[in-house]
């Protein structure tokens, strides 16, 4: 069924919503809910602060330089106890030095670095799956507010089918051929139609300001789905393909992976503490009046050298640690178990929403091409007097059910076939751009 022309007429009613609204396709709303989306723009910034933690696991391998510097004016005096002589020690003390420090052997640094490595990756991992929310999110909501519209645009048609059909019996009233109940049903069939409107336009209202909050963008014309779409499948058409492709793209499972590779280096990290440590160090030093007893004395003192830390007892700490190490361990392998069984379970959900999807459509659209000609007929008979008022009525109000569905079932079957490849990890903006062509440009 084409809905454009009413997409027109609810333009004073989506207005309400902000008057610079504009025709907008699905990929179109993507990109926009991509640079508006608040959720969307935090897991940018989170994504951000994650690929510095490569950087800062690096810096623990790397030389470190410092330069330090003292003043101190001291003040004293010094009293013989032979004879009575008191002499003045004021004296200011100065010190400047700077340290290179470059780690030779320190495995808990190296493990840092490891561990910085896995934690960029992981930030990528997350943001991975939040594209992938987002995609459907914002699909779910467009698809929401075209059916909202397609629902509406039904409404009117039975608002108008439902007049015609009250006309006709007051005409025939007027006759001799018809009866006060003929017209008293139509009547409730129409007032019944009408508040089914009242409630079109509030899931109208409801589901534009959804998807206008998503991307930020304020909307009215919405690309409508083309009106001969049929489903006849998704490619690759096995779920065991789709289940290999969830295992090797998920973002969700690669997220739990990398959990579990730094819970793994934690538990070596904290092994580290019983490690001997070895630093290369390089100190120069200049000092003036270092002490009472090199007064008037300036100092130059260069030392390069190895220094060696050999961790004998820490109270039981380093053992502590580790062992809660590996309990974090444990328990990102068992997360990581739970996330694979997760998605393969939702890969499998939506696989089989979409092979139903199929054969939902087509048995609706079958129910609607059969429930016109039940209408027609039904009309017919009733001209010729073998069918009724009430047997119109119930025929129109199963069509329009039938067409209710048939809607429904199309909008549902996309929204299946996006959600099967956001859980297999290959939801694009190829994969948007692909359903957009189903759609019809807005008017």
């Amino acid at each position: 069924m084409n809905i454009r022309p009413w997409l027109a007429a609810l333009g004073c009613t989506l207005a309400l919503c902000s008057s610079a609204a504009f025709a907008v396709g699905l990929l179109d709303a993507y990109r926009a809910a991509r640079q508006n989306d608040p959720a969307f723009t935090a897991a940018r910034y989170e994504r951000e602060a994650g690929q510095y933690a490569a950087d800062i696991g690096r810096a623990g391998l790397l030389p470190n330089i410092s330069i330090t510097g003292s003043f101190a004016r001291n003040t004293g005096e010094r009293e013989s106890t032979v004879v009575n002589v008191t002499q003045s020690l004021d004296y200011d003390d100065k010190q400047a030095a700077i340290v290179l420090r470059q780690p030779l052997f320190n495995y808990e640094s190296y493990v840092r670095y490891q561990q910085g490595g896995v934690q960029a990756a992981y930030s990528d991992a997350v943001f991975g799956r939040k594209e992938a929310e987002l995609a459907s999110k914002l699909s779910t909501a467009y698809f929401d507010a075209l059916l909202a519209l397609e629902q509406l645009a039904l409404t009117e048609s039975e608002i108008a089918a439902y007049g015609a059909q009250r006309e006709l019996a007051e005409r025939r009233m007027k006759g001799g051929e018809g009866t006060l109940t003929d017209i008293a049903e139509a009547e409730s069939r129409l007032q019944f139609a009408e508040a089914g409107r009242a409630e079109a336009l509030d899931r109208v209202a409801v589901t534009t300001r959804v998807l206008q909050g998503i991307t930020g963008t304020p909307m009215r014309d919405l690309w409508a789905l083309h009106p001969d779409f049929m489903p006849t499948g998704i490619e690759p058409a096995r779920l065991d393909e789709w289940s290999a492709l969830a295992q090797d793209n998920s973002p969700e499972i690669r997220a739990r992976q990398k959990a579990l590779e730094h819970a793994s280096l934690e538990v070596e990290r904290n092994r580290a503490g019983h490690l001997p440590q070895l630093d290369f160090v390089a100190r120069a030093m200049r000092a003036e009046n270092e002490t009472i007893s090199t007064l008037n004395q300036k100092s130059s003192i260069t030392a390069v050298g190895v220094q060696l830390n050999v961790p004998l007892y820490a109270g039981g700490r380093v053992n502590a640690l580790t062992g809660q190490a590996v309990a974090n361990r444990g328990r990102a392998q068992a997360e990581l178990a739970l996330a694979v069984n997760e998605v393969m379970v939702e890969v499998e959900r939506q696989f089989f929403a979409v092979q139903t999807g199929v054969s939902k459509v087509a048995a609706y659209r079958k129910a609607v091409d059969a429930s016109v000609v039940a209408v027609t007929g039904n009309k017919r008979g009733m001209a010729a007097g073998i069918r009724t008022n009430t047997d119109v009525l119930d025929a129109e109000r199963l069509m329009f059910v039938a067409r209710r569905d048939f809607a429904r079932a199309r909008y549902e079957f996309l929204v299946s076939t996006l959600q099967l490849k956001a859980a297999a990890g290959v939801l694009s903006e190829k994969a948007i751009a692909e359903i957009q062509a189903l759609l019809v440009p807005g008017s």
